[in-house]
């Protein structure tokens, strides 16, 4: 009889700054079952993030406010060295619930490289989602789309999983310094998606902060961030940058 194949080796990174009133419950939530470590790269905070990620059971690598480029390539990097199969990213703000990782896992388990959630694919939810954030993923997307000539329904999305073996593609290169803030999600799902590696989009809930209860909505800078989210786009396709 064929013997099933072993349940790849799974870490979860979870990139945060000053979000110590947050992070306990992220680490708190990842599925012991299907997660092997969790990786909470604790990017130049002043609060007490990393101690309370340790405390919660992640291990902590510590960064310097470089960004979440950065602290995204740094567990990466990690999990590359540890020799990870996949590495499953989640939001240290608490906006992508990590009991929803079994969903990301799926397709990969059946072959796929890189799976992509989705807020907007059937099924997929987002929860306390304002409008203008809901125009300007939706109009990202769209341009997002038409640039990679490969239509996606959610481009903005960082909640996803990977095959570590999708670096083995040396162009697809994360180690860049323009790289390090905003511009490598969307780099690194351009480059899978040109390079023809098998992405799929998998329906998940982004759930957005409660501003009743004092939480800030979003650490992003409407133009200046949104910026460095679109310019990895038009730099590969215009062939700028690689």
């Amino acid at each position: 009889m064929p013997q099933p194949e072993p349940r790849p080796r799974v870490v979860c990174v979870a990139p945060a700054w000053n979000e110590e009133n947050r992070i306990g419950p992220v680490v708190a939530a990842v599925p012991p079952d299907v997660v092997d470590e969790i990786v909470v790269v604790d990017d130049g905070s002043t609060d007490a993030t990393g101690e309370r990620a340790r405390s919660a059971g992640a291990t902590v690598l510590r960064g310097a406010h470089g960004g979440v480029g950065a602290a995204i390539r740094m567990g990466i990097d990690y999990a590359i060295e540890q020799r990870y199969d996949v590495v499953v990213i989640v939001s240290g703000a608490g906006k992508t619930p990590p009991a929803q990782i079994p969903r990301l896992l799926a397709p990969l388990l059946a072959g796929a490289e890189f799976a992509q959630g989705s807020r907007y694919t059937d099924g997929g939810e987002r929860l306390r989602m304002t409008l203008s954030r809901k125009i300007g993923t939706r109009g990202y997307t769209f341009l997002f789309s038409l640039l990679a000539r490969r239509r996606v329904t959610d481009a903005s999305s960082g909640f996803r999983a990977i095959r570590l073996s999708l670096f083995d593609d040396k162009r697809i290169n994360i180690w860049q310094s323009w790289l390090d803030t905003y511009e490598l999600e969307p780099y690194l799902l351009f480059q899978a998606l040109r390079l023809r590696h098998k992405v799929v989009e998998v329906p998940v809930t982004i759930e957005y902060p409660n501003i009743a209860r004092g939480q800030s909505y979003t650490k992003m800078r409407a133009w200046a961030d949104w910026y460095r989210i679109f310019r990895p786009v038009l730099y590969l396709a215009l062939g700028l940058k690689r």
